[in-house]
């Protein structure tokens, strides 16, 4: 049986051979791993408690098999939520982290842009524009590091073709990579450096206003969508909490079924709603 795709690495070394991040993918700290895999667990389990808990009861007092049921209904539903949302939350870390990116990025090409203006050479611009964002950013912020590298890179007989394409090849960004391969082109062919430069930073800012805006149309929908994604839940909580004989239905063989069925369209509806309102 042929093996499975091999997954993204976490680091890819550059042309001076150091590790670099493979901003394709990202990978959880231990830390970060950890806490987010108690919180989805605990989130989960609760939500399985709430529609699942208290079966088994006799007389409407809790068994040795109401225990059991309820530990066993927290485990499952905390490890199928751990399965299904924790992908959910690597994907929106990778998506921070790359508008954290793109951010830096538009910074560097407003000093590149600057530096270029004022008459100096290009290696001498990315080098003014990697002191310059340093006191801006620390020395663990994205583009430090990738700045910090391809000068470092060109002062050690690289070219800054293959400095900036292999920061190209690691981005997962569309702007980035042809900025990557317009400039290595340049620099390799012969090119206007100033306009190149420029119109990349007018073409990227303006779509970062753009989603900008987009993401501000859709504020209100996504926060009507969350709310009404945790109203069921609340509200059955509350009831079950407050109301005994809603309990005791809701753990009965009819309640258990509506339960699983309404939690069908509900996961659904939950999906799909996130795929209308993700817009690109």
């Amino acid at each position: 049986m042929a093996d499975k795709t091999e997954k993204e690495p976490r680091f890819i070394p550059s042309p001076m051979n150091n590790q670099m991040i493979n901003y394709k993918v990202y990978y959880m700290s231990r830390l970060e791993k950890l806490i987010y895999t108690l919180l989805v667990f605990a989130a989960g389990g609760f939500v399985g408690w709430v529609f699942y808990g208290g079966l088994f009861k006799a007389d409407g007092e809790a068994t040795l098999m109401t225990y059991i049921s309820d530990a066993v209904v927290i485990c499952l539903v905390g490890g199928i939520a751990i399965k299904v949302f924790l992908p959910m939350l690597r994907t929106v870390l990778k998506e921070r982290r790359d508008k954290a990116l793109r951010l830096q990025f538009r910074d560097m090409l407003e000093n590149l842009t600057a530096s270029l203006a004022a008459g100096n050479t290009v290696v001498d611009s990315f080098v003014n524009t990697r002191d310059d964002l340093s006191n801006q950013y620390t020395n663990t912020d994205y583009i430090i590091i990738e700045l910090t590298e391809i000068v470092s890179g060109v002062h050690n007989g690289y070219t800054l073709e293959e400095m900036l394409s292999a920061f190209g090849d690691r981005a997962d960004s569309e702007d980035i990579q042809n900025f990557s391969n317009v400039i290595g082109n340049c620099y390799r062919m012969g090119g206007d450096f100033k306009s190149v430069v420029r119109k990349t930073r007018d073409i990227i800012s303006d779509k970062m206003a753009i989603e900008d805006e987009v993401k501000t149309k859709i504020a209100s929908n996504k926060l009507q969508h969350n709310v009404m994604c945790l109203m069921p839940i609340v509200l059955v909580a509350m009831l079950k909490l407050s109301n005994g004989s809603f309990a005791e239905n809701l753990a009965s063989f009819m309640g258990v079924f509506v339960t699983t069925i309404a939690i069908g369209i509900f996961v659904g509806s939950y999906f799909w709603g996130r795929k209308i309102i993700d817009i690109r």
